[in-house]
């Protein structure tokens, strides 16, 4: 593949380009290609404004899991199918339900008689299942081939390489690196380790001997009554997330309609902070119950007061400076959770093998217990005052679902009761100031959604979250991180194909009974959406998406306007190519405040970033070239971009200020039958990235100060695959 060729000249080429931009516009969103590297870019651009590499990270990790060892359709459960998160739990109900009556599929092609599913989901489907020839047992003795005639090896290892330096550390400490294994004996038994290194962590020294991180796990599945046992590092997601989530979350707009549940699975991602570690199983108890237990013991990061008190726990995971050092650890951690499930399932009516004429229902307990070997205590700023007290604290939630022909509703209502009280002294011997006694709080999520037709439904998503509600893994939908003091009303209504065209229309209203973080008072907000897409023919797609949201920050609304407008062509099955441009307007307008009137401010910014795209006829071969071209006034106009990345690498960039950046990928891997290692495959990935501010001299500040207006840095990864 040729580059692309650089155009030398801005003030030529540019009135050109956005010409372009504006005629042919769209988005990788609609594109429907099998092709397993579009579809995780797709699935990144609905976290394209989170900016969240921890939760892209663990999707990106379970879903490439199940690329490269697909599922059997005709045995998947109800909780495997609701992992697939971009599925949604009505259509993996509906996938149940035709199954039950119809029995096993004989090809994918039956995909097409479960009517929820859109043409996008079900080219994604097929990238992870499969429909065997023959009938494959549900369950085979360890003396069977499939426990023991099968292993997988797979080792996979990454570096980061800047060709800068910071200063707070030396150039090679700059350098990050991860190693990851795993070996796979047959269907049942699974076995993992990881380990990493951060970039500005140090390694070999007294304090840190090799890598800065370990985890690894050992899994047993499908045996039996016995579901899963998992003893490690796990994660774990049950009804909507209300009392346990620490798998995936995702934003708004894309989990308008996805459930969490998702059972117990191996953690294998390099996050170091959202998983639990310690031993878990799920039993089945007859069809139609599911009981998992957990325990859970763990160090975690914390700033430990002189009153051995906290006020919170570090998420980020980095161990760089001194002071990240010292809070290192500091802080033990332990969880029991119990969760009970219940499903429930009428048969289609008589006379009829329609699975759409079925009535499902379920229901779920769970119960969680944490207890701190440090007390929570608070200081006195206003939004802190809602934050959890005390060591030890309980939740408990039902989580419930109900799904007829055309209507869809589910929900979870969970309280929280903290157990220590404000006369309890801390764990280890020694007094605190006394902390306010907090009631018990409430928390509920319901949604509901009618299908009009195979590819239109709308949706409503009612929330409520108390404002002393705390459960430490909780992780649900709505507008803050946390879930807590927001309650809110959302509509969604997508039409995913009128002919050539789909769209999808989103609107939220959200408000926060008290203050948060620099607010004085209550705070209210808003969020809509329109997206219109348009693919006249395969290879050929349009979009125009844009948003708005209002929200207060500092006793002061603020409105932030986004459009994004993308042209994706794919000129062959070996070329293709694509230009997409942003616009961002960041709004204050004057206020009146008591110290005078405020004048209104805004902020705008604008980029463009065309790709090209090339693979080579065997496939074994892939080079990607990428530029982005953006301006913006300040931070507040930041722009959000994804760019080609490696495997399980986070390729969202967030740019603000004055410049523009390339990034150049190469993927090469082996053929499928090598003749001489027909055992062995490996994948080689090289990306080289380069960033230019012409608005500054210096990048960052503090100990990640680079002197300089330039950054660069190349990331490496090799893979080996032994069969």
């Amino acid at each position: 593949m040729t580059p692309i060729k650089w155009i030398e000249n801005g003030a030529a080429g540019i009135p050109l380009l956005a010409l372009l931009l504006f005629c042919l516009t769209s988005n990788a969103l609609a594109q429907s290609e099998t092709n397993w590297e579009e579809m995780m870019q797709q699935m990144a651009e609905e976290l394209i404004e989170a900016d969240d590499e921890q939760q892209w990270e663990a999707q990106q990790e379970m879903l490439t899991e199940l690329h490269e060892h697909p599922l059997n359709l005709n045995l998947a459960t109800r909780e495997q199918l609701y992992a697939l998160s971009f599925l949604g739990a009505g259509v993996a109900d509906e996938i149940i339900d035709y199954l039950a009556t119809n029995g096993p599929m004989r090809t994918l092609g039956e995909l097409r008689f479960i009517h929820s599913l859109t043409p996008q989901q079900r080219e994604w489907l097929r990238l992870l299942v499969y429909v065997p020839l023959t009938a494959e047992p549900a369950y085979s003795h360890p003396n069977d081939t499939t426990w023991w005639g099968h292993a997988r090896h797979d080792f996979i290892t990454r570096a980061d390489v800047p060709l800068y330096s910071r200063a707070g550390w030396p150039w090679g400490r700059g350098i990050a690196n991860r190693l990851r294994y795993n070996w796979q004996q047959g269907r049942h038994l699974d076995v993992g380790l990881r380990v990493e290194t951060d970039a500005g962590e140090q390694m070999f020294t007294r304090a840190t001997p090799f890598w800065d991180s370990y985890g690894g796990h050992a899994m047993l599945r499908d045996v039996g009554p016995l579901h899963t046992l998992i003893v490690g590092d796990y994660k774990a997601a049950f009804g909507e997330g209300l009392v346990l989530n620490n798998g995936i979350r995702f934003g708004k707009l894309s989990m308008g309609l996805w459930r969490t549940s998702g059972g117990i699975r191996p953690h294998r991602a390099t996050d170091e902070t959202n998983f639990l570690r310690g031993a878990a199983a799920t039993v089945g108890l007859g069809s139609r119950w599911l009981v998992t237990a957990l325990y859970s013991y763990r160090k975690l990061d914390a700033t430990v007061a002189d009153d051995n008190t906290v006020q919170s726990i570090n998420t980020s995971g980095f161990h760089r400076t001194d002071s990240e050092l010292r809070h290192k650890n500091t802080l033990g951690s332990s969880t029991a959770a119990l969760h009970l499930a219940f499903n429930f399932h009428l048969p289609a009516q008589r006379g009829t093998t329609a699975p759409t004429k079925t009535l499902n229902y379920s229901l779920g307990l769970t119960a969680l217990y944490q207890y701190y070997n440090h007390q929570f205590h608070q200081n006195a700023q206003l939004y802190r005052q809602i934050y959890p007290e005390g060591y030890q604290f309980s939740v408990a939630g039902l989580d419930y679902t109900l799904r007829t022909s055309h209507f869809y509703f589910s929900g979870e209502t969970a309280l929280s009761v903290p157990l220590s009280t404000a006369s309890s002294t801390v764990p280890d011997g020694s007094s605190a100031e006394p902390a306010a006694t907090r009631p018990p709080a409430l928390s509920t999520l319901n949604k509901a959604s009618y299908r009009f037709s195979p590819n239109s439904q709308l949706s409503f998503i009612q929330r409520y979250y108390g404002k002393y509600y705390y459960s430490p893994y909780a992780s649900a939908y709505g507008e803050n991180s946390h879930v807590q003091n927001e309650s809110g009303i959302t509509l969604l209504w997508e039409a995913e194909r009128l002919g050539p065209i789909a769209l999808r229309t989103f609107f939220d209203f959200f408000y926060s009974p008290w203050p948060r973080y620099t607010m004085t008072r209550y705070s209210t907000g808003w969020e809509g959406l329109l997206q219109a897409t348009y693919e006249p023919r395969r290879g050929r797609s349009l979009l125009l998406r844009y948003s708005v949201k209002s929200k207060e920050k500092s006793d002061r609304r603020y409105y932030s306007h986004r459009l994004r407008a993308t042209y994706a062509h794919d000129f062959s099955r070996n070329w293709s190519a694509s230009l997409t441009a942003f616009l961002h307007r960041y709004h204050e307008p004057s206020a009146t405040a008591p110290e005078g009137v405020l004048e209104s401010s805004s902020s705008n910014g604008f980029a463009f970033a065309p790709r090209a795209d090339y693979t080579s006829p065997s496939q074994r071969l892939r080079l990607s070239l990428f530029a982005i071209f953006f301006r913006t006034d300040d931070y507040d106009s930041r722009l959000f971009l994804y760019e080609p990345t490696l495997l399980q690498t986070f390729g969202i960039q967030q740019l603000y200020g004055h410049g523009q950046r390339l990034a150049a990928t190469l993927r090469l891997h082996s053929a499928d039958r090598s003749p001489r290692f027909h055992h062995l495959r490996w994948t080689a990935q090289i990306k080289a990235g380069v960033t230019h501010y012409t608005d500054r001299n210096q990048i960052s500040s503090g100990p990640l100060l680079i002197d300089s207006p330039w950054k660069a840095d190349i990331q490496i990864l090799l893979r080996l695959q032994l069969r």
